[in-house]
């Protein structure tokens, strides 16, 4: 049988994160995959946490001597992904629309090239914290295409699935989805139920928010020098 990537996740202790990340643990058991979910303090607010995020896959793909793959905490596994299996690829993830990335799963392979990229979208998170980690994840990948390229993977959207918020609906879905990851969104539930912390929390920059110039040349898979015009349409000053 083809090798498995290493999943692997964290959670911020003493929230909702920390429930969810074991029932993903759970679910990772049941299917006998490998995996590292730890815990992480939380920090000011949900857009940093975020950040951290780059921080904690480049610790852990450092660690080990195998390919990792990043799952959010608040997803449960329903099938081995076999979508996975086998992958010699630097870097797979499902790219929405051709430019909109998904960072509910994230996979990067063990090589330089790699490596690079992780390096860069760690510095994106830590200039960019504002900045949400799935856009300044395809920030990453541009820049890596125009310096010397990685060897990307776009994963099919049928991967994933977002749970549905009622829950009787959302217990059929885990009967009968074809989907391999189950994603509950707690963000959402969470943000809305703390209205008056998000609203003080520092500006956002969200997928929704990148320029349609971008998104074309990164659907087109053609991705071109930066001017200071497009750097400052991209928040990136």
């Amino acid at each position: 049988m083809p090798a498995m990537p290493l999943f692997i996740s964290y959670f911020t202790p003493d929230t909702p994160y920390e429930d969810r990340a074991r029932n993903l643990t759970r679910s990772l058991s049941r299917l006998d995959l490998e995996h590292i979910v730890e815990p992480r303090p939380a920090k000011s607010n949900w857009v940093e946490n975020c950040a951290q995020k780059a921080l904690f896959i480049r610790e852990i793909w450092s660690r080990v001597e195998r390919p990792v793959c990043w799952v959010d905490a608040d997803a449960i596994l329903l099938r081995r992904p076999h979508e996975l299996e086998g992958l010699t690829c630097d870097f797979a993830v499902v790219r929405r629309e051709g430019w909109n990335f998904f960072g509910g799963q994230i996979y990067f392979g063990k090589s330089e090239a790699a490596r690079r990229m992780l390096d860069r979208w760690c510095m994106y998170c830590r200039d960019f914290p504002a900045i949400w980690d799935q856009v300044s994840l395809g920030y990453a990948w541009w820049d890596r295409e125009i310096e010397g390229g990685v060897d990307a993977r776009w994963l099919d959207e049928g991967i994933f699935e977002k749970a549905n918020r009622n829950p009787l609906r959302a217990l059929a879905q885990k009967l009968t989805s074809k989907a391999a990851f189950l994603q509950h969104q707690e963000s959402r539930r969470t943000r809305r139920k703390h209205k008056a912390l998000r609203e003080k929390t520092v500006p956002e920059f969200k997928s929704g928010d990148v320029p349609q110039w971008w998104r074309e040349a990164c659907a087109a898979g053609v991705p071109f020098v930066l001017t200071a015009r497009h750097i400052a349409e991209l928040d990136l000053l």
